[in-house]
C-alpha cells in the first residue's frame, strides 16, 4: 500500500512536471489571438489610406496610362498594397508559428507538424520575392528555417520536454518579428493619416474636427502596437516557466489578467475604429 501511494505521488509529480510552461505559452497563444482579430481591425484602415496615397503618386491628380505589375495590389480591392501585406504576413506568421509551437506541446505526431513548418516556410519563401521594403520575410524565413531544423533535432525527445527546450530558442525569434511591426510605427502612423494631413494644409474651417480625428486614429494605433508588446510580455513570461517551475500558480495568474488586459484592449480598438 505504502508502495502504491509513493508510486501515486511520483507520477502526479511527473504529470505536473511535464506540463511546466504549457499552459503559459497557451494562456499567450489564446491572447495573441486577439492581435489577431485587433490587427485586421487597424491594418484594413491603413491600407484603405496606403492604397488611396499611391494611387495619387501614380495618378498625378489625373488618370495614368502605365500599369504594372508592382501596381496590381494597389488597385485591387482585395488585395493588400506593400506595407498592409508585409505587416499582415507577419502578425499570421507568428500566429501560425504559436499553432505550431502548441500542437507539439501537446503532442501531435511531428510528422504533421513538419508539414506545417513546411507550409509557413513555402510562404514564406513565396513572401520573400515581393517588395516589401522591409525585408521582413526573409529574416523571417530563416527562423522558420531554424525552427524545422530543431524539429528533427528533438523528434526523439518527449514532445512536452522538447517544446520547452525549442519554446525557449523560438520565443526570441517570433518576439524579433513582433519587434518589425513595432519598429515600423512611423510608417504605419503616417499611412493611417496621410488623407487627414493633407485635408489640414491651408488650415481649412473643420481643423479642430480633423485633428481630433488624427488624435483618435493615433490611439487606436497606440492600443494596437502596446497588444503586440504586451504579447511579447506574455511570450516571456512563458519562456520564464519553461526554465523554472518557481512559483508557477503566480504567473498562471499574470498570464491571466494579462490575458484579460489584451482582450479589453482588442474591444477598445474596435470602438475607436467605429469612432473614426
Amino acid at each position: 500500500m505504502k508502495k502504491l501511494v509513493l508510486l501515486m505521488a511520483f507520477s502526479a509529480l511527473a504529470n505536473c512536471g511535464t506540463t511546466v510552461a504549457v499552459r503559459e505559452f497557451t494562456a499567450y497563444a489564446e491572447a495573441f489571438d486577439g492581435v489577431v482579430e485587433a490587427s485586421d481591425t487597424v491594418l484594413n484602415e491603413i491600407a484603405a489610406e496606403e492604397r488611396l496615397t499611391r494611387k495619387r503618386t501614380i495618378d498625378r491628380g489625373s488618370v495614368s496610362n502605365k500599369f504594372t505589375r508592382d501596381d496590381i495590389s494597389i488597385f485591387a480591392p482585395s488585395a493588400d498594397p506593400p506595407f498592409v501585406a508585409s505587416m499582415r504576413f507577419a502578425v499570421q506568421s507568428v500566429a501560425d508559428l504559436n499553432g505550431i509551437l502548441l500542437a507539439y506541446a501537446q503532442g501531435r505526431p511531428l510528422d504533421v507538424l513538419k508539414k506545417d513548418v513546411n507550409a509557413l516556410q513555402v510562404s514564406a519563401l513565396g513572401f520573400e520575392k515581393q517588395d516589401t521594403g522591409n525585408g521582413l520575410s526573409g529574416a523571417l524565413n530563416g527562423k522558420i528555417a531554424v525552427f524545422e531544423e530543431a524539429l528533427d533535432v528533438f523528434a526523439g525527445i518527449g514532445s512536452r520536454e522538447a517544446f520547452r527546450t525549442e519554446l525557449s530558442k523560438t520565443a526570441g525569434k517570433i518576439s524579433d518579428v513582433l519587434d518589425v511591426i513595432l519598429d515600423n510605427a512611423q510608417v504605419a502612423f503616417t499611412a493611417l493619416t496621410a488623407s487627414e494631413f493633407r485635408a489640414l494644409r491651408g488650415n481649412p474651417p473643420n481643423a479642430a474636427a480633423i485633428r481630433e480625428d488624427i488624435a483618435t486614429e493615433r490611439e487606436m494605433l497606440a492600443e494596437w502596437l502596446h497588444l503586440i508588446e504586451l504579447s511579447q510580455s506574455a511570450l516571456s513570461q512563458a519562456v520564464s516557466a519553461a526554465g523554472s517551475s518557481v512559483d508557477r500558480n503566480g504567473r498562471l495568474i499574470e498570464a491571466a489578467v494579462l490575458s484579460g488586459d489584451l482582450r479589453a484592449r482588442v474591444d477598445r480598438i474596435k470602438r475607436l475604429s467605429a469612432a473614426n
